[in-house]
Parts: structure tokens; C-alpha cells; sequence
């Protein structure tokens, strides 16, 4: 009986173990499909604009994106291998706007709530120096040698409902020496100045007056207006074309862009874009203009040999800042209602990604 026993004892631990052992058989088992590399996130009022939501972004070139986050003060620093936000430097009250010196050593940031400028070092991310302006600037560019910078200045604050406190003053080009930190001399300009750039000849600066409804032009030799030039109501930001040949305005209550004829100085058209237009960018080969347009969340594309938009593309709340990398592989655009960033391949002209950045966010540069 006892040996009956053991023999059954047996058998049922061996049918015990193989039952528990691995099976093996030939079916493939079928993998989760990626994200092509062209292919957008899903857009909504409640994406969390994280660095996961990127689609195939690993060639992306080594380069850092500055944000000038303008509801908690500081400038969002973004490492575009990694896709994530590295560090957040405090500056100033209410920065506006950033923009990188043409060397690359500093980004300056206006802060539009302290009435100055600050430089952050490029290579220690931390801040160098504060330079006093006047009330409200808004933008600054450099000249090519990075020895002087350009500040919008409005010279009157700015109220919540967008009109001016007290009487209307003329707004200042501020031209300062940045060796010294010296203001050299002021440039009088139209009612509420606030983008600007430089033509790629490096003679002219083009102002958009966003009060006075025109844009004022700078000779660079002489530091003195040249001629002011009417362009349709609250021009906000200029962009001009590589090759020299037009310069396009954002016209924030016409849902419009005038273009500029750079030789005759006069606006030869305005092209229909999105809701309230803020920022503008041209590619380098001259043949589009991005448009950040804030009342429709999207950005416009224009194609420049038609004089008209091809595109529009969704982003996140509130588009703000644009800027485009130097290969003219990708726009960055800051959506100031979202706390983010959003990564359009030009190629295909979609949103491959949102990156997380301070809160309300405004100006972008890029250091390349």
C-alpha cells in the first residue's frame, strides 16, 4: 500500500512541474506601432504640453531654446536633444521678450515690468547684467558685431485693457553701447513700439508702432528715422525676408499681414491670416513666413512667391513667439495660455511635439 502510494506521489509531481514549465510555440508576437516621424500629437485644450509628447525628433541638432515667461518671471532654458526644459532662470518683473546676440554669448531678456534689459550668459546660464531703459520696452535686437543693442521702449505703461495710461507719448529706439552699459542715444519713433528687426544687410531697422498703426524705418549710420510707413491697425512684429526683398507686418486687430516692398518702402499687399497675429518669422531660403496667431491658436503659412497662406497649422493656447532654426528644419512657437512650446517639422507642416516651459510664455530665441 505504502509503495502504491509513493508511486502515485511520484506521477503527481511530475505533471505538477511540467504543467508550470514555459511553453515555446512559432507564432511572431506583433509589436505596438510607432509614431511616424511626421506624424502630429493630438490636439487639444488638455494636452499637458510634456516632453513625452514628441513624435520622432532624434535627429534634432544640438541647439538650446530661451523662453521669456512673462507670468512668473523667469526664462526657460530647453536642451533640444534631451526635449526638456534644463533650467529656469529669475530675472526681472514680466519678461517679454529674449533674444540670443549674434555671437552667441548672451541672451538678453527685456523685462517689461522693470524697465530693463538683462543678459544671461550662454555658457553658465546664469545672469551677467541688468541695464536700465524707460517704461515698458518690449523687444531688442543687436547689430552684427553684438557691440550694440536695440530696445523698443513705449514710455508709457500699459493698461489692462489695452489702452494707455495718461496722455500718448512717442516711443524710443534705446541704442546702447553693451560694452559699457551706456544708453549712446534715443531714436523717437511712433506711439507703443514693439517688435523690431534688422534687414540681413545690417543698414536698416524696421519698427512696428503698434498704437500709431505704422512701422518706422531706421538707418542704422545716421540713428535717425527715415520714413514711417502706414500698415493697417496694432502692427505687433516685423519680419524681414532673407534676400532683402520684402518686409512682413503683423497686423493684430486686421487678421492680416502688410508686406513691405524693402526698395520702395511701401506695402504692396496684405495677406489674409488667423485670429490676432502676434509674432512672424521668415525661413531662410525666402520662401515661407510663419505666423503665430494667438485668437486662433494655430500658426499661418505663407508661401512667399503666391502672397498667400498655404497652411494652417493647430497648436497649443495662445501662439505667441516665433522662431526658426538656422537648417530651417523646424519652428518653435510659445503658446503663452498653454505653458508651452510647440515643435513644427517644416517639411510636413505639423506639430511633431510639445515641450513644457515656465508659465506664460512669450518671447523664443534660439542658440545655435
Amino acid at each position: 500500500m505504502k509503495k502504491s502510494l509513493s508511486i502515485s506521489a511520484i506521477i503527481f509531481f511530475t505533471l505538477f512541474l511540467w504543467s508550470c514549465a514555459p511553453k515555446t510555440n512559432n507564432t511572431t508576437t506583433t509589436q505596438p506601432a510607432t509614431n511616424s516621424p511626421t506624424m502630429a500629437p493630438e490636439q487639444n485644450g488638455n494636452n499637458q504640453n510634456s516632453s513625452e509628447n514628441m513624435g520622432n525628433t532624434t535627429n534634432m541638432a544640438q541647439y538650446f531654446i530661451y523662453t521669456a515667461n512673462e507670468n512668473d518671471s523667469t526664462v526657460s532654458i530647453v536642451d533640444m536633444k534631451s526635449m526638456k526644459t534644463i533650467k529656469n532662470v529669475s530675472v526681472g518683473s514680466k519678461p517679454h521678450n529674449v533674444q540670443v546676440t549674434p555671437d552667441g554669448k548672451y541672451v538678453y531678456v527685456v523685462e517689461s515690468g522693470n524697465n530693463s534689459v538683462t543678459a544671461i550668459d550662454t555658457s553658465t546660464y546664469s545672469v551677467a547684467n541688468t541695464i536700465k531703459v524707460g517704461m515698458n520696452p518690449s523687444h531688442v535686437i543687436f547689430s552684427s558685431d553684438s557691440k550694440t543693442a536695440y530696445v523698443a521702449v513705449s514710455e508709457m505703461k500699459e493698461i489692462d485693457s489695452g489702452d494707455m495710461n495718461g496722455m500718448k507719448k512717442n516711443g524710443n529706439v534705446y541704442v546702447i553701447d553693451l560694452a559699457k552699459g551706456d544708453i549712446v542715444t534715443k531714436i523717437k519713433v511712433g506711439y507703443m513700439p514693439h517688435g523690431l528687426r534688422m534687414t540681413p544687410d545690417n543698414k536698416y531697422i524696421y519698427v512696428a508702432n503698434n498704437d500709431s498703426n505704422n512701422v518706422s524705418v531706421i538707418d542704422v549710420s545716421t540713428n535717425k528715422v527715415i520714413k514711417t510707413i502706414d500698415v493697417g491697425k496694432k502692427p505687433v512684429q516685423v519680419a524681414p525676408t532673407q534676400d532683402g526683398k520684402y518686409v512682413f507686418v503683423t497686423l493684430n486687430e486686421e487678421n492680416s499681414v502688410a508686406v513691405i516692398d524693402a526698395t520702395s518702402m511701401d506695402v504692396i499687399k496684405t495677406i489674409p491670416v488667423g485670429k490676432s497675429p502676434i509674432q512672424d518669422f521668415a525661413t531662410s531660403d525666402n520662401k515661407y513666413v510663419y505666423i503665430a496667431d494667438k485668437g486662433s491658436n494655430n500658426v499661418s503659412v505663407i508661401d512667399n512667391s503666391s502672397m498667400s497662406v498655404i497652411n494652417y497649422i493647430p497648436a497649443e493656447q495662445g501662439t505667441h513667439g516665433v522662431v526658426i532654426s538656422k537648417d530651417g528644419k523646424n519652428v518653435f512657437v510659445t503658446n503663452t495660455d498653454s505653458n508651452s512650446i510647440s515643435v513644427i517639422d517644416t517639411s510636413s507642416n505639423k506639430v511633431i511635439g510639445t515641450i513644457s516651459v515656465g508659465k506664460g510664455p512669450n518671447g523664443i530665441t534660439i542658440v545655435e
